[in-house]
């Protein structure tokens, strides 16, 4: 049978008041990381998908983010575009059109791709709110998309 020292019961107790007292930690204060949901435009298979997009804030990574998809077509490739929708959180205008990454899908149709973007990417885009649309896209038409959501770069 294994027996406590008095200092591994103090030890054990100072990280269970470290871990207890720990509130969460934000990177943003205005925005933090968001989880979309990715839906297939027409009959496109998908098991699921999602967009995480993460707001670093930080001096070298303004944001990051994880497009993941499973289930969907097998050895495909996939351009990853966001549509910015300048100052308009409804996604009723014109959007900006950034591409981000290519994500390829292995046998399973499993694939994940991954962007990172500088401070100096989101200038001229901060201090306002935004519409954003995702789209994994072959030669151009979407096949999978996320709904109208808005973001706040700050």
């Amino acid at each position: 049978m294994r027996r406590w020292t008095k200092t591994g019961v103090a030890t054990a107790g100072l990280c269970a008041m470290m871990v207890l007292n720990a509130g969460p930690a934000f990177a943003d204060g205005v925005y933090h990381s968001s989880h979309y949901d990715l839906n297939a435009v027409g009959a496109a298979p998908l098991r699921s998908g999602f967009v995480e997009n993460i707001h670093a804030n930080g001096p070298n990574v303004y944001a990051h983010e994880v497009y993941v998809v499973v289930g969907a077509s097998p050895m495909t490739s996939y351009d990853v575009t966001i549509a910015v929708y300048v100052q308009d959180p409804a996604c009723s205008t014109t959007p900006l059109q950034i591409v981000t990454a290519t994500l390829t899908t292995d046998a399973g149709g499993s694939g994940r791709a991954d962007a990172f973007f500088s401070p100096e990417d989101a200038d001229g885009l901060r201090g306002a709110s935004h519409g954003a649309i995702w789209s994994l896209s072959v030669s151009g038409a979407p096949v999978y998309q996320t709904d109208c959501s808005t973001i706040v770069l700050d």
